[in-house]
């Protein structure tokens, strides 16, 4: 589905990190690649689709790494590292017949608080091959001391079969029909979010430590994705009230991972999408957290995982398809946000130590705007991937840790 859905616009997912000393060279960064290969099946399948039949995903044999670890120096020495996403985001991913990912090497750029010097990975992939658990599988692999991983089922391209369907649960079937019959109804608010999009994409990105943002989830007795969304809820509203426009509730997608545990380098996108509403119309910022705190009450979550892994295998394929189109449609939710904590020891690449992290996220065909709140270690990154239709979509992390100020101030 997801490679159906792409059309003229990509959807490259990944991620960026930052690692301080002296960059390897392309060689040197290809050699590292192929050595782990062998545990990173998506990164050695692509999806084939023939007349006539569906589509579905083949080997690819004899890599040719130059095609896909590839250096990329900044040319302009003013720079920040954040700034040169834009330029590999406007590259498109290898084409058939060879896997559509790539690993960028940035370096070259400025950073007044580096000690001495540092580059940057950029890795993408098309997301109908892997979602952010998968990105963290890479990740993992790649840049934490090698342990050979075991050939089956963590290799595996197929999902594994459904345990029964006892696991199907009546309330969240509702839940689903739910955002299936919102998927079918407009909206006439929000109109900076329904302008048709450009095709280019930019990037904009905010940092705030962790142990801030867990203390503001301690003090109010949530989780940091409440948090997240409290102040992102805030942000918009802001932006609401900037357009002249009366601030409405927005729908926002929040991916569900599938996955089980033997499927966790398994090719292939495992998500499906809860329809959350952002308070935008509550002025309190207690009330807009005490409203996404009902929505993403663990339980109710973990049912809809559960029923929504079991329907995906049990249904029809056209209605499994069917289904998954309708919750992504841009008029269903004009966003699509997501917390990821990446729970990760010390990666390093040669003598390199990690020093930061985060998400690339991917606006789904009609949306303008994608946030990730990626957690590594002392520091939590909002990354912002926004069509340029999207004008607000620059300034949206700065908004969103001025309402995070206003959320600390409730406390």
């Amino acid at each position: 589905m997801f490679h159906q859905l792409s059309g003229a616009q990509q959807l490259a997912v990944g991620w960026a990190l930052r690692f301080r000393g002296k960059p390897p060279s392309a060689d040197a960064l290809r050699a590292h690649v192929r050595t782990r290969l062998g545990d990173l099946p998506t990164l050695t399948h692509r999806v084939e689709e023939r007349p006539g039949s569906r589509p579905h995903f083949v080997p690819v044999r004899d890599l040719d790494l130059g095609r896909h670890v590839r250096r990329l120096p900044v040319t302009d020495p003013g720079e920040q590292w954040q700034d040169c996403l834009r330029t590999v985001l406007e590259r498109p991913l290898p084409d058939a017949p060879h896997p559509p990912w790539d690993l960028w090497l940035l370096h070259g750029h400025a950073d007044a608080d580096a000690p001495g010097p540092e580059y940057v990975l950029v890795f993408r992939i098309h997301h109908a091959l892997e979602d952010g658990a998968g990105h963290h599988y890479v990740l993992r692999t790649l840049f934490t001391p090698y342990v050979p991983a075991p050939r089956s089922p963590d290799v595996q391209v197929t999902p594994a079969p459904v345990d029964g369907v006892g696991r199907i649960s009546p309330r969240a079937v509702l839940g689903i029909m739910g955002d299936l019959a919102r998927s079918l109804r407009g909206a006439d608010t929000w109109s900076m979010l329904r302008r048709p999009p450009t095709g280019q994409l930019a990037t904009a990105v905010g940092t705030v430590e962790t142990r801030r943002l867990l203390a503001l989830s301690r003090a109010l007795g949530t989780d940091v994705s409440a948090v997240f969304l409290t102040a992102l809820t805030g942000a918009m509203r802001t932006v609401a009230l900037a357009e002249g426009e009366r601030p409405a509730p927005l729908a926002l997608l929040w991916p569900l991972s599938v996955r089980s545990g033997g499927e966790r380098g398994a090719v292939g996108n495992f998500l499906t999408m809860v329809r959350l509403g952002l308070p935008c119309e509550e002025p309190l910022p207690q009330r807009r957290l005490a409203s996404l705190v009902r929505q993403l009450e663990p339980g109710g979550l973990e049912r809809r995982m559960r029923t929504s892994r079991a329907l995906l295998r049990l249904a029809p394929r056209p209605v499994s398809l069917g289904t998954l189109r309708l919750l992504m449609r841009p008029r269903h939710a004009s966003l699509t946000g997501t917390y990821f904590p990446a729970a990760l020891p010390q990666p390093v690449l040669g003598e390199a130590p990690l020093d930061g992290a985060l998400g690339l996220g991917a606006p789904l065909p009609g949306q303008l705007c994608h946030l990730t709140l990626l957690r590594y270690r002392a520091q939590c990154t909002l990354s912002v991937v926004h069509d340029t239709a999207f004008a607000h979509g620059a300034g949206l992390p700065g908004l969103w840790l001025s309402a995070l100020a206003e959320l600390e101030a409730v406390v």
